[in-house]
């Protein structure tokens, strides 16, 4: 039986599993590159998968984020500031989210985006993360909030989604259509 997705836990599992990843990736990727990029390029992968996972859930195609994400690792090299890294990653997420996989008016759009991008770039620069242990909570809080698109918008693409009931389910609901049709004849 396929159920619709639910992109709301799917997100806050995923968040937590990249909190769970982000110290050991962080600390082997220390042994290679120099410290902004060991915290960049984990949190670019982590995105990066995430819209994959966007993609699932809506009409689009995975091939619709590719340009978006190159954008990113174009400009990783040269990004040395976690102010404007976060607003990249921001900006992208929003422009992947809101403007390809789930599009929505465009009101509602910069709404909620605007108010996503400021609670999550909020929430980092009161947390203010030192150690890779407060990065990985970050991380974590990161995609807690990510979920609450799916909390205020059921976006189109899963609306129109197909919800198989449970076979006994199906089954009285039938006999209730047969009953109520032979008690109108």
């Amino acid at each position: 039986m396929k159920n619709r997705p639910q992109p709301l836990h799917a997100t806050i599992v995923f968040g937590f599993l990249c909190g769970l990843l982000f110290i050991p990736i962080s600390l082997a990727l220390d042994l290679f590159i120099e410290w902004p990029q060991t915290l960049f390029l984990p949190i670019y992968v982590f995105v990066a998968v995430y819209s994959g996972i966007l993609t699932r859930w809506s009409p689009v195609g995975i091939q619709t984020i590719i340009f978006p994400l190159l954008m990113i690792v174009m400009a990783l090299p040269w990004i040395h500031s976690m102010t404007l890294f976060v607003i990249l990653i921001m900006g992208v997420l929003s422009w992947i989210r809101s403007g390809l996989c789930f599009p929505l008016n465009v009101g509602k759009q910069i709404v909620a985006e605007i108010f996503l991008g400021l609670l999550a770039g909020g929430l980092l620069a009161i947390l203010n993360p030192a150690t890779l242990l407060d990065w990985a909570l970050t991380v974590w809080m990161f995609f807690l909030v990510q979920a609450l698109y799916f909390v205020f918008f059921e976006t189109e693409g899963m609306a129109s989604a197909p919800i198989n009931p449970d076979p006994f389910e199906y089954a009285r609901e039938q006999a209730e259509n047969i009953l109520a049709v032979q008690t109108h004849v």
